[in-house]
């Protein structure tokens, strides 16, 4: 089974600061994690799980990675990876082709206790309302 190996910032070309992104085994995904959100992580079966949770406004984006989608985004490792060299790779963003995602906010979120909910609840309350981005964008 996958797991996570390592935690850091990437850099993309022309960005005006690094975004917080994960290896898995030897994959690198940048989950689109924003200041504000808290964030929690796993791999289960062949998908790299991530709860973003931004309580201030009052919104939780839960998103789910394919282990086998394309890195296809350019980025060099910045800071923060301890077990990963600093390379130039390429990287799996939250807005690539093939990410699930989900959001719960406003009244569904104060409604339904979204932001008392463990991780694994959260996930398992809607993971089945996981949608694959529109590659039509």
């Amino acid at each position: 089974m996958a797991d996570i190996k390592d935690t850091g910032k990437v850099w993309f070309p022309g960005a005006f600061g690094p975004e917080y992104a994960l290896r898995v085994e030897d994959k690198v995904f940048v989950p689109g994690k924003e200041a504000d959100h808290s964030i929690d992580c796993r791999v289960e079966e062949n998908f790299l799980i991530v709860d973003l949770h931004d309580q201030k406004k009052e919104k939780r984006t839960l998103r789910r990675f394919s282990l086998d989608l394309p890195a296809t985004t350019a980025a060099t490792l910045f800071n923060g990876f301890e077990n990963t060299k600093h390379a130039d790779v390429q990287v799996v963003t939250y807005k690539d082709s093939g990410v699930e995602e989900t959001i719960v906010a406003g009244d569904s979120y104060r409604t339904d206790s979204i932001a008392s909910m463990d991780s694994e609840s959260f996930f398992q309350r809607f993971a089945g309302v996981l949608r694959k981005e529109d590659p039509a964008g």
